[in-house]
């Protein structure tokens, strides 16, 4: 996910204002539920404290390429079910890599910290935001063979997290969303996600959205990133992306 070590390449348009030293929120629909995505970044986490700020699920870095697990994912994941948080995970994907190899990694390393089950938990996510220096061609034919393997191990396509501008610019077919609901990073106003909405998610729009990297939610030391569940339209109850 975006953090300040990485390159904003989808944003676009305004970015969220500040006055003084506070995050003005966009204003958004009302049925929305609330929700944060974390790493090692933002270190150990008083869940307890996130749930009783209002929010409903959050997504943890799981893995990244082959090799790596972040080391507070079992930990993350425990204590999101622990106070009645809504469970997710994510791939951080590196196409320079194989896909099928990274599928079996970030499908073990979850399962092992669902406590060898995936049920529960919202259908894997695979953060793709870099390219590896792949051809678009080669990224999307990646990104079709790491989706493939997730569904045939979890039973359920994954979550794509990705921008306007890099599924456009990067994604060889861009018109082909895989049948995987859309988690859109874009920090601009509710109504300008409209028009940054990749083309392949035109009909349906975002199921996810992420709005800022610098949130501040109780319970977690400096800025998190912070995130929307539509909860109307396409998406009217997030217990659909739950995997059973």
């Amino acid at each position: 996910m975006v953090t300040s070590k990485r390159i904003l390449r989808w944003l676009a348009g305004p970015q969220l204002i500040l006055f003084g030293s506070f995050l003005m929120v966009p204003e958004v629909e009302a049925a929305h539920l609330a929700g944060i995505d974390v790493s090692h970044y933002q270190g150990g986490i008083n869940w307890s404290s996130v749930q009783s700020a209002g929010t409903t699920f959050a997504i943890t870095k799981a893995t990244e390429g082959t090799g790596y697990t972040d080391p507070y994912v079992n930990q993350n994941i425990a204590g999101m079910k622990q106070v009645g948080i809504i469970p997710g995970a994510y791939h951080f994907a590196r196409p320079g890599l194989d896909p099928v190899a990274q599928a079996n990694y970030f499908t073990s390393v979850v399962y092992n910290a669902n406590g060898g089950s995936f049920s529960g938990l919202l259908q894997l996510v695979l953060d793709l935001e870099t390219t590896d220096g792949q051809t678009p061609a080669y990224v999307f034919s990646w990104t079709q063979a790491f989706v493939a393997r997730v569904l045939a191990i979890t039973g359920r396509p994954c979550i794509i997290y990705t921008g306007f501008y890099f599924w456009r610019d990067n994604v060889g077919n861009p018109n082909n969303n895989l049948n995987c609901p859309l988690w859109l990073a874009a920090y601009v106003t509710e109504a300008q996600t409209t028009a940054l909405t990749p083309q392949a998610w035109s009909g349906v729009g975002w199921a996810f959205w992420q709005y800022t990297s610098s949130g501040a939610v109780p319970g977690v030391s400096g800025n998190v990133d912070r995130d929307y569940f539509r909860n109307a339209g396409s998406y009217p109850n997030i217990n659909n992306l739950r995997i059973p």
